[in-house]
């Protein structure tokens, strides 16, 4: 196992200088020198040691999955996580390997977090639902570090990912809608900014039978708001509404019915997860189900492989989507 006096050397710097990449704390450090540090460690597949103690690194059988922001009671809170988790615990335990959920926000000091949490301490990491404006799956991979995303697809060379065909959920929704004689389609989501939503989006806008209409919940704005602007469209208003997910659906058909809207009477809405919440709420929801346990299984497999075979290449995994129609959606209005 190589160790950090010969990254120094294979780099052409100090051990100080190496300290400091790994510490992110290397403001000062020359950016040749810190791309030709990154460049030793991957080159040398050097793994440092935990903070705390003095040994060297070895596998360490323990997978980490890094969640974005996991707030009080957060299993019971996210149905998302929850599943995903289920199956990479799964898929870890028939190979003999742990898992630790990094369960705190750390996007904004990825340096410092990845060096103090991670190091020594996983082999691999599953992150969730990372987005092009995060560093941390561009920090992880600089340093040599097995990532897989899921939640999104990788937009980096050399990451793997496991998802659903976000592309494909959007088409299959807007293809139910239009064989129900909805040529009038809105989409409602959180933000653009979500690599799902964008590719989501892109595949219900795809078919030109259809025009399509976005409407876009502002930071502060409640979807109580987007349901107004809905409404207020009157006879041009859309007739089929995909939610960007269920959490979005939901609230929706719930705004329009208190305005007056029959549901599926005069709007049709859909969404996407097939989550607890529609059957919590008593809402028979159409939507596409989302496989997270299988998403969460293959994941961990992925990663655990890479980490015992560093030079298999990167995968992008899409799963396809099925539609499960329920009486959300029906004909559209004459």
């Amino acid at each position: 196992m190589s160790t950090i006096r010969e990254v120094a050397k294979h780099a052409g710097v100090s051990i100080g200088t190496v300290s400091k990449v790994l510490n992110g704390s290397d403001e000062r450090v020359d950016p040749a020198s810190k791309e030709r540090i990154l460049e030793s460690i991957r080159a040398l597949r050097y793994k440092p040691p935990p903070f705390e103690k003095n040994q060297k690194a070895a596998i360490a059988n323990n997978l980490g999955m890094i969640v974005p922001d996991l707030t009080e009671r957060p299993l019971q809170r996210h149905g998302y996580v929850h599943l995903l988790l289920d199956g990479v615990l799964e898929h870890a335990a028939l190979r003999g390997w742990s898992v630790t959920i990094f369960a705190d926000k750390m996007w904004d000091d990825v340096g410092n977090a990845v060096r103090r949490k991670y190091d020594g301490r996983c082999d691999g990491l599953i992150v969730v639902a990372p987005q092009p404006a995060h560093d941390i799956v561009p920090s992880l991979h600089r340093r040599g570090e097995p990532v897989v995303q899921i939640g999104s697809t990788a937009w980096l060379n050399g990451i793997s990912s496991v998802d659903i065909d976000n592309f494909g959920v959007g088409r299959v929704i807007a293809e139910h809608l239009i064989s129900l004689g909805h040529t009038r389609l809105g989409y409602v989501t959180q933000t653009r900014a979500q690599l799902s939503a964008i590719e989501r989006l892109a595949g219900f806008s795809s078919l030109d039978c259809a025009s399509v209409t976005v409407f876009e919940q502002g930071h502060d704005e409640s979807l109580d708001v987007i349901a107004k602007k809905i409404f207020d469209l009157g006879s041009e208003r859309p007739t089929g509404i995909m939610g960007w997910h269920d959490g979005t659906a939901l609230p929706i058909i719930a705004a329009l019915r208190k305005l007056g809207l029959d549901v599926p009477g005069d709007v049709s809405v859909a969404g996407v997860d097939n989550s607890w919440d529609a059957k919590e709420a008593g809402i028979e929801l159409t939507t596409v189900d989302n496989p997270l346990h299988r998403i969460g299984h293959i994941a961990a497999s992925m990663t655990i492989d890479r980490v015992l075979n560093p030079s298999m290449p990167a995968e992008i995994i899409k799963l396809p989507p099925v539609l499960v129609v329920k009486s959300s959606t029906g004909p559209a209005p004459r």
